[in-house]
């Protein structure tokens, strides 16, 4: 049995990113970045007034001095200058002219507006440099490293990229993931199970878990075991082939019969005592294909994939990490664990703002009703060596609990 650390090491080590592409910024949303990016331009690219109000030489503006209101030309002269004794009308965000180095606010001057506007303004208070004003470069300067190799593209971040001139970013190219479900007793979800047969509802309950990765899903259903062969032979031409199914000798022959070289049979951590991963290499001996052998129990599937599948997709995307898949650590809400067990887990915000998790405990093999309120995967708990308090590494699956609503519960 190998240590859950040391499969996720084994992963960096074996799993070599994908190619880097160039993508638009609109299509590269949810890609992650295979080269870092600089900033071009200073953030705000130029002096600007941070308020409306009178663009001023803070040392003419004393308390009583009269100034003199010029308006900048009609063609937005980017040398539009203020001389000593002269003030300009600004609005917040708009240019500061040159030679001005404060703002003053409505409130701060005296004017007699005419139907041009005033043509004088008296100063009521004192002016001070920097003052209503954002400087060239405050917020970011050329140079600045934005987001850095191995990020994955935000919704958020599009603007920054866009207002850098990054409109084609370099990403690794997404992962195409190869999914297979191996069973005699197995029909499609849309069929109707009859006599001894049962919809095959792993599949899409991994899909669904990687589609938040950004990787590409291609599904090849639910085969009997004695038609394994030509449905693995299209599988391993993806990149990652993830395949579920018992641990039978045919079905171990036939993916040895692919090439499939095993590196890992068997994790200390249920429910991955059954778990293998192995290597198809090409002909100088590089791994080109990943295979996941997982369990075909929809419930066991999620609990894999988040421990195996979403790790080895970072490190083929060049963002992953020998600590595995991305974590929080949460109180622990049940009793500690009585053997090392990964288990499904309801993740939430209690209301003293703390995260808690509970455990979910599956009512038997393929307790699906219980998957569904599940929103995380727990690791074993441990005490925290600081508060004493039972603490557990919880892997993310969706969106954390609104403790409003808690109250909702599937029977």
């Amino acid at each position: 049995m190998t240590a859950l650390d040391e499969v996720w090491s084994k992963f960096r080590e074996l799993a070599n990113p994908t190619e880097p592409i160039e993508v638009s910024l609109a299509e590269a949303v949810g890609l992650v970045l295979a080269e870092p990016v600089i900033a071009d331009v200073d953030l705000p690219p130029f002096d600007r007034a941070a308020a409306d109000g009178y663009a001023v030489r803070a040392e003419d503006a004393h308390p009583g001095a009269l100034l003199r209101v010029i308006s900048p030309p009609l063609d937005d002269d980017p040398e539009f200058e203020i001389d000593a004794g002269e003030s300009a009308l600004v609005e917040a965000g708009g240019p500061l002219p040159l030679g001005a180095d404060s703002v003053l606010t409505i409130e701060q001057i005296r004017s007699e507006a005419g139907s041009g506007g005033p043509r004088v303004i008296e100063v009521l208070e004192r002016a001070i440099v920097g003052r209503g004003v954002s400087e060239r470069g405050t917020l970011l300067e050329a140079g600045d490293l934005l987001l850095d190799a191995g990020t994955r593209l935000e919704p958020a971040m599009v603007g920054l990229l866009a207002a850098q001139g990054c409109v084609h970013p370099i990403c690794r190219r997404r992962v195409r993931v190869a999914l297979l479900a191996v069973g005699d007793h197995l029909v499609g979800p849309s069929e109707a199970p009859i006599l001894h047969r049962e919809r095959n509802a792993a599949n899409l309950a991994v899909t669904a878990l990687l589609l938040r990765t950004g990787a590409m899903i291609h599904d090849l259903g639910a085969v009997a075991e004695r038609d394994a062969g030509p449905a693995l032979d299209r599988a391993t031409t993806a990149p990652l082939v993830i395949v579920l199914g018992a641990f039978t000798g045919g079905l171990l022959r036939r993916l040895a019969h692919d090439g499939v070289e095993p590196v890992i049979t068997g994790v200390d951590l249920a429910p991955a005592s059954e778990f293998q991963y192995g290597l198809i290499r090409d002909e100088e001996g590089r791994p080109a294909a990943h295979l996941l052998h997982c369990s075909l129990d929809p419930v066991e599937a999620v609990v894999q994939t988040a421990l195996f599948a979403l790790p080895l997709i970072d490190c083929l995307q060049g963002r992953g990490s020998d600590h595995g898949p991305a974590r929080v650590e949460a109180l622990w809400l049940g009793d500690p664990a009585a053997e090392r067990r990964a288990c499904l887990a309801r993740l939430r915000v209690d209301r003293s703002t703390r995260l808690v998790a509970e455990p979910l405990e599956p009512r038997g093999r393929g307790d699906l009703a219980t998957l569904a309120r599940a929103n995380a995967v727990a690791l074993p708990p441990e005490i925290h060596p600081d508060t004493g308090e039972l603490v557990a590494s919880i892997i993310p699956l969706g969106e954390i609990a609104d403790p409003c609503r808690e109250h909702v519960s599937l029977r």
